[in-house]
């Protein structure tokens, strides 16, 4: 569901809609800026590969896993500082390589410009098998993350953005060429050139995933600091740097926008007759239902009841009628 773009090509996006549009993906979402998060999305598809760009204008958090039967190339044009994949700093011109199968974590900082390819993982490894390399299991670390020093590679992605936003329909070459050039740069790269984390950041994001597990899995009642710090294994002044190294907003900050999107991925999923706006609220342990409407319409635009109401088919609209206040 989006709403008219601006002048800028940007589009309102509600963040299910988002994860829909990367792709053949399992995807999951989170705002961290506290406005409407906004995007351009443009995809093609041509001989069973999908093509896609995409210009983020907030910071995301999010997970993807990619099918067994696919993997996916990115090419990151532009990004901030703070981005991250796995906890691992990306820089602008950064390739990425995601095998079949593989959940992957990430942090994007607003500004963020990306061309990614879905391709089938048979087409993949048949081109990694034929560059005389180990089976591709055993070089998934070396794909995962390079700087892109190819001008071929650079110039090949930012054809492919150029094709996708293209009104006509415009063959895209062989797919078996982007996969040989990204296979052989991956692969060609030095350890300079391959980013890895200091051993201070690799703490930060252990604390940081077992902090954000336990808040997911306690959403529905209060969550007290010094639980959590418990089960992140950190202290208060641990936990604080922790989230502010990897997603810049402190953790009660980021369990008030992680209840916000909880609800919101409910609320655009929900069955009008089955789930209401109260009851939404409370699973996600927003108890002021005043303020959760107050903070919910300051970042996705709408009221709750808008979202669940304009989510479902028509004939179950009148379920969600007392809650008009809502």
């Amino acid at each position: 569901m989006t709403r008219p773009s601006n002048m800028q090509g940007l589009e309102d996006y509600d963040l299910v809609t988002l994860g829909a549009a990367l792709g053949l993906c399992e995807v999951d979402l989170l705002t961290l800026s506290p406005a409407r998060p906004r995007a351009s999305i443009a995809s093609k598809s041509h001989d069973g590969v999908t093509y896609l760009t995409g210009h983020i204008d907030f910071d995301v958090r999010g997970s993807l896993t990619v099918p067994d039967d696919s993997c996916m190339l990115v090419y990151l044009h532009e990004t901030g500082e703070r981005s991250w994949c796995q906890g691992v700093g990306v820089e602008s011109e950064m390739g990425v390589t995601l095998l079949r199968g593989t959940p992957t974590d990430f942090m994007f900082e607003r500004g963020t410009r990306f061309t990614l390819v879905v391709a089938p993982y048979a087409r993949f490894r048949s081109r990694f098998m034929a560059s005389d390399h180990a089976d591709v299991d055993m070089a998934a670390q070396r794909l995962r993350l390079f700087s892109v020093t190819s001008e071929h590679l650079k110039r090949a992605y930012r054809q492919i953005r150029e094709r996708v936003h293209e009104a006509e329909d415009i063959a895209f070459g062989p797919v078996e060429d982007l996969l040989d050039e990204h296979i052989r740069v991956a692969l060609g790269s030095s350890s300079e050139e391959r980013p890895v984390a200091s051993r201070g950041r690799r703490a930060h994001y252990q604390v940081m995933r077992r902090a954000e597990r336990f808040m997911r899995a306690n959403l529905r009642r209060d969550i007290y600091s010094q639980e959590l710090c418990q089960a992140a294994g950190a202290s208060e002044r641990g936990l604080r740097y922790a989230f502010d190294d990897l997603l810049g907003i402190p953790p009660n900050r980021y369990l008030a926008m992680l209840r916000l999107c909880t609800a919101h991925r409910s609320l655009v999923t929900a069955e009008a007759g089955r789930r209401s706006v109260k009851s939404v609220a409370l699973s996600c342990g927003m108890w002021d239902l005043s303020r959760f409407a107050e903070k919910y319409r300051s970042v996705f635009g709408e009221q709750p009841r808008e979202t669940l109401i304009r989510s479902a088919p028509a004939d179950d609209l009148a379920a969600a009628e007392e809650f008009e206040g809502w």
